[in-house]
């Protein structure tokens, strides 16, 4: 194992040139010279042979950094509409790398391609009914950037040690998202407003929110008392609190350090900012996980993937009935999501192949707000379904489903599945599914991302390994 590491100087020159295209390009609102720096930058950083984490690390951190470069960089040009395409960089990079490393073959095909070849198939067959092709191409995204992320951070955990400094790295970003975000907590709409929100939201096809004070997302209810939300970097509480939520579970399991006093202390700071967020979506997350966490510490100590799909089972039980218990008692603002799951659902049953690509929703301005409410506004699985039918959600959950066993399978067959990060790391693909019946965001890089970088260690070899033909560079990872 190396004493010393270098920044790769790969790693350097390809986040230069990605942030300094990303900047020009919001200051003068040219899309091409955005699109040209990044697949350059993404084709540059996948050159990195040695501690691949910087590539993964990167896509991390110009997802944590987009809408301030947007915000600020086109209030610099005063820019607002012609920014839609730079919120899709971090996007961009990722899908770049993604193809880069696939072309190089340094990643191989496994089992997961199948659902996703299917998925595609069915996408392929919603276009034909599809909306606006803007908001085609933004629903194609959220349904194929887990995959693409799982796929890149697999590959960037090569090794134990490799992947170490990954979770260093991972949570010092969280460290510093955290104080930042304070900075703009105190500071308020003042702050947020010399940082560019209104081009932010001018961005994301909201014009008007953040011009004269904060949008309403940045205020809810939890168990019926108003809070006013953290927004930080992120420019937006709801996602902010699925970053979050991925660096409190991941302080808590990342191999950062072996001390417990300092995994305690590191988990508490990423907890209240989980708190402060008031997103329900990442908290729902992190008790959905450590509930999971701690039922499988119940009875008997050996764990195998029947132990750990009959926690997942009786999780998802579990937090369907608190669900039902907080939507009859202390909604609130949260009703609307109820209202669609209810609504959504009816509607799909008597269309269950779908009514098209991008319909529905908040995708249709003209539709009023009950009809938005009962074709999946507020839930990101009652969206695909309204829009891709109950095959298009069956083959999304077998994606999930296939993730889930890959992750297992690959830790179990090298005896390490008792590792509280391997079985714990299990849980997340389905509990993210889960998660997104009640939730809009789910699916989005900044929401999914920051959880699908905790997989980074799922296909490491382990160093010690004896295992006939395992090595770091022939991970079998679809042999379960």
């Amino acid at each position: 194992m190396p004493k010393k590491r270098n920044i790769p100087i790969l790693f350097i020159i390809a986040n230069l040139l990605l942030y300094g295209s990303f900047s020009i390009a919001v200051i003068y609102g040219n899309s091409y010279i955005g699109l040209l720096g990044t697949f350059l930058a993404a084709i540059i950083i996948t050159n990195i042979e040695t501690f691949k984490s910087y590539i993964g690390i990167s896509i991390v951190m110009v997802l944590c950094l987009q809408n301030f470069i947007v915000g600020v960089f086109g209030k610099l040009g005063g820019q607002f509409s012609s920014l839609s395409f730079m919120t899709q960089i971090p996007f961009l990079f990722l899908a770049f790398i993604f193809l880069s490393l696939f072309i190089q073959e340094k990643i191989k095909i496994d089992k997961l391609y199948k659902p996703m070849f299917l998925l595609a198939l069915i996408i392929l067959f919603a276009v034909i009914n599809g909306g606006g092709i803007s908001n085609i191409l933004v629903q194609v995204r959220n349904l194929i950037v887990f995959f693409l992320a799982f796929e890149v951070f697999s590959y960037c955990g090569n090794n134990e040690y490799d992947f170490k400094i990954f979770s260093n790295q991972f949570l010092s970003l969280g460290v510093f998202m955290f104080i930042i975000a304070l900075i703009l907590y105190i500071g308020g709409f003042s702050l947020y407003e010399k940082l560019g929100i209104a081009n932010v939201y001018a961005a994301k096809g909201l014009p008007g929110e953040g011009v004269y004070f904060l949008p309403p997302r940045f205020t809810t209810e939890i168990f019926n008392i108003p809070i006013t939300r953290m927004g930080g970097l992120y420019y937006e509480p709801v996602t902010l609190s699925y970053f979050f939520s991925a660096e409190f579970i991941g302080a808590i399991i990342l191999p950062w350090t072996k001390d417990l006093s300092k995994k305690l202390v590191l988990s508490m700071v990423f907890g209240v900012a989980l708190l402060l967020t008031g997103g329900k979506g990442g908290m729902l997350i992190s008790v959905a996980l450590i509930f999971a966490y701690i039922c499988t510490k119940i009875g008997s100590s050996n764990i195998s993937p029947i132990k750990i799909w009959f926690i997942l089972v009786f999780t998802v039980f579990i937090f369907t009935l608190f669900s039902e218990f907080y939507a009859s008692n202390y909604a609130g603002p949260a009703g609307a999501h109820f209202t669609t799951i209810t609504d959504t659902w009816s509607v799909i049953k008597q269309s269950p192949l779908g009514h098209g690509l991008a319909q529905g929703g908040f995708n249709d301005n003209e539709l009023s707000f009950d009809n938005q409410m009962a074709t999946g506004a507020e839930s990101a699985l009652m969206s695909i379904g309204y829009q891709l039918g109950i095959p298009g959600i069956g083959i999304l959950g077998l994606a999930f489903v296939t993730m889930t066993n890959q992750v297992m399978g690959f830790s179990y067959r090298v005896n390490r599945l008792s590792d509280p990060y391997y079985y714990m790391i299990a849980f997340i693909p389905i509990v993210l599914f889960g998660t997104s019946v009640f939730q809009l965001n789910t699916f989005t890089p900044q929401a999914i991302v920051p959880f699908m970088a905790l997989l980074s260690g799922a296909f490491t070899t382990p160093n010690n390994s004896q295992i006939k033909g395992l090595s770091n560079m022939n991970v079998q990872k679809y042999k379960f």
